[in-house]
């Protein structure tokens, strides 16, 4: 796994306040949690029952009526609902969790570098980056937010739970404005270093393969060459490995979600430790890793991009862990 919250250095105070937050993790406290259902316009008119069918299509409709029996399912003033209830889009209703703990994570998150717009964090895995599916607390955004508050911070992009390396995080909406468009409009240069199993024979090669503009039922994008998204990532081989792995540079030149995974996963040469796109262009049905498994040696390395404040060129790196050679 990575390494400790460094307790020396420019940002030692700042790393004794994560290992505040962290100790214990700040999801391993019992607690009721919620998610949003938000009604789609395509689920106009129908029941909430057959809504959360049509939105959640893993989860069976006997297993909602269970959760509509136990009261789980409740309003915005945290009154039951029944399965019956004809909905209309735009309205809002709240899934309940009570007494809910997280599974653990990885709480070593080290600031690289903060000024008055930015701060350059290098994100350990597992670690999801924002509240979702049995993850409300345990995340980088929550821990984040709580070492710098009052701030409230703007993650200007995203990286998979199980993937690590750099993150770059605004502290003003006005900074997330001038940064996340660079994201967009790919103008941001981003370097990853991945182990994969078995050994390519070039030494450079990329892959165009279009992905998947929806994930399928268990999360996961793959290649969609009849209606997918366009996407690019060129691979150069940095070192082949004795037991016949093989560490990579990857540079995604778009942005899709997984996409260098899948575009390994494509070319027959899976990331080490992925959970979900796995050998003979099988899928796995696992998402985020957990703290014991085997890590993904996948690791954003190097981005560079135009300051939001200053305006300038600027590049950093995150040291890669030790689990990619």
């Amino acid at each position: 796994m990575n390494p400790a919250i460094p307790d020396t250095g420019p940002y030692a105070e700042r790393h004794a306040a994560i290992r505040r937050v962290c100790t214990p993790l700040p999801g391993s406290v019992p607690r009721d949690n919620y998610k949003p259902v938000n009604v789609p316009a395509d689920c106009d008119g129908r029941t909430l029952l057959e809504a959360l069918c049509q939105m959640v299509k893993n989860v069976s409709a006997a297993a909602w009526q269970e959760e509509f029996a136990r009261g789980r399912l409740v309003n915005l003033e945290q009154q039951p609902v029944g399965p019956e209830l004809v909905v209309r889009a735009g309205e809002r209703y709240r899934h309940i969790f009570p007494g809910s703990v997280e599974p653990a994570v990885n709480g070593a998150v080290e600031i690289l570098h903060e000024d008055e717009a930015l701060i350059v964090v290098n994100k350990p895995a597992p670690l999801p980056m924002h509240a979702g599916g049995r993850f409300y607390r345990n995340t980088l955004h929550y821990i984040l937010n709580e070492v710098y508050h009052p701030e409230k911070l703007y993650p200007a992009h995203r990286l998979d739970a199980n993937t690590t390396g750099l993150v770059l995080v605004t502290r003003s909406g006005a900074f997330a404005g001038r940064l996340q468009p660079q994201f967009a409009k790919g103008r941001v240069e981003k370097q990853y270093l991945v182990r994969v199993q078995g050994r390519p024979e070039a030494e450079t090669f990329a892959s165009d393969a279009p992905i998947s503009a929806r994930s399928d039922e268990l999360g996961a994008r793959t290649v969609d060459r009849a209606a997918g998204l366009s996407a690019r990532t060129e691979f150069t081989v940095r070192q082949r490995l004795a037991d016949g792995t093989t560490l990579l540079m990857a540079r995604p030149l778009t942005g899709r979600t997984n996409q260098i995974r899948v575009h390994l996963w494509d070319l027959g040469w899976p990331v080490c430790g992925d959970p979900v796109y796995l050998a003979g262009r099988a899928l796995g049905g696992r998402q985020t890793l957990n703290v014991a498994d085997a890590p993904l040696a996948l690791h954003a390395w190097r981005i560079q991009f135009v300051h939001p404040l200053t305006r300038q060129t600027v590049e950093f790196t995150a040291p890669p862990p030790a689990h990619l050679f």
